[in-house]
């Protein structure tokens, strides 16, 4: 998995395991309360992806270069912060600039697949919580919620098409 231009690599190769594995016991799985082996397997690839975009990329860019992190909305991308909502690039720019500095600390992360026409290889919803620290004095507990979608001009990218994040204290 790599980034380039500012945008999330959604390598279709992190996966190299393509083998079909046709149990016939697949269906009768969920109601036996078993996850359904495709469904797990998506689920183990996403799930290190969701970790290097939160841990890797996304806080450390937020916290340190927040320009940086505009490449990865689009036009009708949609950004909430603490209920302040902007739409597109543009605006979430001039918003994230006038947040003050911050660090984050992510204590908690889950990624979830989101259906997509590529059911190997779906968007992924991530949420994250954790601690944020304004201008060093002011510490909030904070959760926020991605939806990283591939980009229809390059499959192999995401574009953040939504994200809010909350204060809670």
């Amino acid at each position: 998995m790599s980034f380039r231009k500012n945008t999330f690599n959604n390598n279709p190769n992190y996966n190299n395991n393509n083998s079909s594995n046709n149990n016939s016991n697949n269906s009768n799985n969920s109601i036996n309360g078993n996850v359904d082996a495709k469904l797990k397997k998506i689920v183990e690839t996403i799930t290190p992806r969701a970790e290097v975009f939160i841990k890797e990329f996304y806080y450390p860019k937020y916290d340190s270069a927040r320009a940086d992190l505009i490449g990865l909305y689009k036009d009708h991308s949609v950004s909430i912060w603490n209920g302040t909502e902007c739409k597109g690039p543009e605006h979430i720019g001039k918003l994230l600039a006038e947040i003050p500095h911050s660090v984050h600390v992510v204590e908690t992360f889950d990624a979830q697949p989101v259906p997509s026409d590529d059911k190997e290889n779906p968007n992924i919803l991530i949420t994250a919580t954790g601690k944020v620290t304004y201008k060093t004095t002011s510490q909030h507990q904070f959760h926020q919620t991605f939806l990283l979608v591939k980009d229809p001009t390059n499959p192999n990218l995401f574009y953040l098409s939504y994200d809010c994040i909350r204060l809670i204290s």
